[in-house]
């Protein structure tokens, strides 16, 4: 006679937090093939709702409005996308994080989410300076993190102004995003990288003549 295996039974903890990542998961997935397929304007937390069969009351206690909706989309995707090269080089560095910035945002959810991120903070301004201010904290941590090293190393020049070529390297790809007058590429992300840092690297013409 064998003896069966009993598997373990879930703690009522476990169970619940499984739920809960099941339904995040459900609701994500939702969201993003309605954004990917019918754009910003056609996504509300309804509809969301309903097609992911998940209770309304359930969607708002986790994201209160559709930014905070299409915030975790963009973060979600880009946390599993950008990572912190660290090849030795600040340009390879900066270049290949920029590189995968314009792929997630031409050709995944992150770009229709980030798009749909700003204009609901334009709708609803009572919410977005701290909401945007979240949002950028987040999605700079990598880019922060790779040029403070290169501080440290002495690639970049010591008074380098660290938000400044964040928001020049930033600013640019979300210009193009949004207007759409020139094509968002990694030849684009590439050249605009090798532009900024010849403000900053330690023997630019900009350090020589502040020398």
């Amino acid at each position: 006679m064998t003896q069966q295996s009993v598997k373990p039974q879930p703690t009522p903890g476990e169970a619940g937090f499984s739920r809960k990542t099941k339904t995040r998961e459900r609701a994500l997935s939702t969201a993003s093939q309605i954004l990917l397929r019918d754009g910003f304007a056609r996504l509300t937390m309804e509809r969301v709702a309903a097609e992911a069969g998940v209770a309304k009351t359930t969607l708002y206690r986790r994201w209160p409005t559709k930014a905070a909706l299409c915030m975790e989309l963009y973060l979600d995707v880009a946390g599993r996308e950008v990572r912190d090269p660290d090849t030795g080089d600040i340009e390879h560095d900066l270049k290949r994080i920029a590189a995968t910035v314009v792929r997630l945002q031409t050709q995944t959810v992150a770009g229709p989410a980030f798009v749909g991120l700003i204009a609901e903070a334009q709708v609803n301004p009572e919410t977005r300076a701290a909401f945007l201010a979240e949002f950028a904290h987040r999605r700079r941590e990598v880019t922060r993190r790779v040029l403070r090293r290169a501080i440290e190393r002495g690639q970049l020049r010591a008074d380098t102004d660290i938000d400044l070529v964040i928001d020049a390297l930033g600013g640019a790809v979300t210009f193009r995003l949004l207007q759409g007058h020139a094509p968002l590429t990694a030849k684009f992300a590439h050249a605009l990288v090798t532009l900024v840092l010849s403000g900053c690297k330690t023997g630019s013409v900009v350090e020589k003549e502040h020398a």
